[in-house]
This record gives structure tokens, sequence and C-alpha cells, in this order.
């Protein structure tokens, strides 16, 4: 299911992931409306690092441990995650909220990502959208990154910048920034913490 792309491609939101607003319309034209509950997950283990925190989120077996930037939009948030016996694995995730829950758990698009944090040389990889049903979040994974080169950026970087490129081959842009006050040791606690759950 492709993402419309915007008629002034070069115009950045700059309080909104407009994917989803696109998204939002692109579900409801096809007939993906509000059904079932979501499933949430219990949290433990909270801890504020600046604009950061970190906790664990478990539902029955299921377990992840979580660093989570909420405070850049209202109604984005940004989590560099990990499982524990995977810890040397983690990923990053951004949730968008498109305002109603979603009938079916599906990928929606792939389309190339740039990660940059400050000034930096820019690392690309690959964004895959989704829905969860049940839920009202748009869910964007980041593939293909090298999490290690990231990480050593949180250290000194003072934001991140994501750059979604709505198809592969057009200069059809959207963009976010999260800072990164507190990141990196927001990033050693949930190291830790998977190394000991």
């Amino acid at each position: 299911m492709p993402i419309p792309t915007s008629p002034s491609p070069r115009r950045a939101h700059p309080r909104r992931l407009q994917v989803a607003a696109a998204l939002v319309i692109l579900l409801g034209l096809a007939g993906i409306g509000p059904q079932a509950m979501a499933v949430n997950f219990d949290t433990s283990s909270h801890q504020a690092h600046q604009d950061w925190q970190t906790l664990i989120a478990t539902l029955g077996d299921e377990s992840h441990v979580r660093a989570v930037q909420r405070t850049s939009y209202s109604d984005a948030m940004l989590s560099l995650n990990v499982t524990p016996g995977q810890c040397r694995t983690p990923w990053i995730e951004v949730r968008s909220a498109l305002g109603q829950r979603q009938a079916e758990s599906e990928v929606v698009n792939r389309v190339p990502i740039d990660l940059l944090v400050d000034e930096q040389r820019a690392q690309t990889g690959t964004a895959v959208l989704s829905t969860q049903r049940g839920d009202d979040g748009l869910y964007v994974r980041v593939e293909g990154i090298d999490m290690d080169l990231l990480a050593s950026r949180l250290a000194t970087g003072e934001q991140l910048h994501l750059r979604l490129r709505m198809t592969p081959d057009t200069s059809d842009y959207w963009f976010m920034s999260f800072s990164l006050n507190g990141a990196f040791a927001a990033w050693q606690r949930m190291q830790t913490l998977c190394r000991t759950s």
C-alpha cells in the first residue's frame, strides 16, 4: 500500500510527521477504521535522563528495554530498543499518532531513510512503515543502520535528524528532529538493563 506524496515536496512540517497525516487519509479511503482494543505492555524500572527516559516493557513472556524520547513532539516519540538475550542487536523505532485505531497489523511501505546527528555524515537505511491492530500509531522501524556508530555519536550530539524519502526515487522528503539531551546516558542504562534482565 503506497504512501501518497505531498504536493509541496520540499516543505517540512515543523511539529508533525506528515507521513502520519497522509496515512490517515489513505487508511480511511481503504476502509480501515477503528476496531479491536490495543494491547498495552506493562512498564517498570523507569528512569529520567534529561529529555530521555529508560524503562522495561513487558507483555507475558515478551520483554524489551527501551530508551525513549517523547519531548520533541506531542504526537510522536523516538525509541531505541533491545531485547534481553539479544542485547547486541538494538533497533530504532518512531511512533506517530494517527488519531484512530487500526483494524489490521500490516506493513504499509518501505522507504529509504537518512539519520544525521548534528552535522555529521548521514547514515542511510530503510524505514519500514507499519500499523498494529487495535493501535492508533504509525510505526517507523529503521533497518540497516550501524548502531555502534550511532551510539558513539549520541555521546556528543545535540540533535538527531531523520529524513524519510517518500518513494525510493524522488526528492519528496519528510523530516523530524529529536533532542539528544540525555540520549547517551539513556543508551548506557538501556544496555545495562538488557544485560541484567
